[in-house]
């Protein structure tokens, strides 16, 4: 599909198929996530998938029982990652920079990541979290399947089922499927003329 066509045909799905999704279509949407752009390429993510029937029940109730979290073909758990300033620089030095431009990059940017609270960490990493869902969400479009966005659900709750650390908080989830129903919903949003404003 062309790009504005998958914008388009993407919705919130609430009503999916009782199957798995194909590995194939699985990793591509993983791959779409993996390859999304973020703030000073820090990469502030990792996924959990999950399509085990028995946890996708579990996550459910934690994700205030939303029905179609429990029935999606796969569950994807973008968890933002708030230890970026400790890998900052060597991720820098991955892209194989000048040596007189890293140490440029990392006196501009070093003390902006280490000042930051636990707080604004939090908030930035989640920001990043975002650029890796809607790639997801699209790619999972173009492969003719579903998805919906799942923000309300106990973030303490479900940082405690996966296990994380303290440098580790679940930010957003996508469930993906074949939906029940393939009539697509039509887009209600405001004009243009509204939204659009040049200086």
């Amino acid at each position: 599909m062309e790009f504005l066509e998958i914008v388009k045909a993407r919705y919130s799905c609430r009503a999916f198929k009782d199957c798995l999704i194909d590995e194939k279509d699985l990793d591509y949407i993983l791959e779409a996530g993996r390859l999304a752009p973020s703030s000073l390429g820090l990469e502030p993510w990792f996924f959990y998938v999950v399509q085990d029937v028995k946890k996708k029940q579990e996550i459910a109730q934690i994700a205030n029982h939303q029905s179609h979290v429990e029935q999606c073909g796969a569950i994807i758990i973008i968890v933002a990652r708030l230890d970026f300033g400790e890998y900052f620089e060597s991720k820098l030095r991955e892209r194989k920079l000048k040596e007189e431009e890293l140490q440029k990059r990392l006196k501009m940017y070093k003390p902006f990541i280490d000042g930051m609270s636990v707080e604004k960490k939090l908030g930035y990493a989640r920001e990043q979290a975002h650029l890796a869902l809607m790639n997801m969400a699209n790619a999972a479009t173009s492969c003719n399947l579903a998805s919906c966005i799942i923000g309300g659900f106990d973030n303490v709750a479900l940082d405690k089922y996966l296990g994380l650390g303290e440098s580790e908080k679940s930010a957003v989830m996508l469930v993906v499927g074949e939906p029940k129903d393939s009539v697509i919903v039509e887009k209600i949003r405001n004009p243009k003329t509204e939204i659009v404003r040049f200086l």
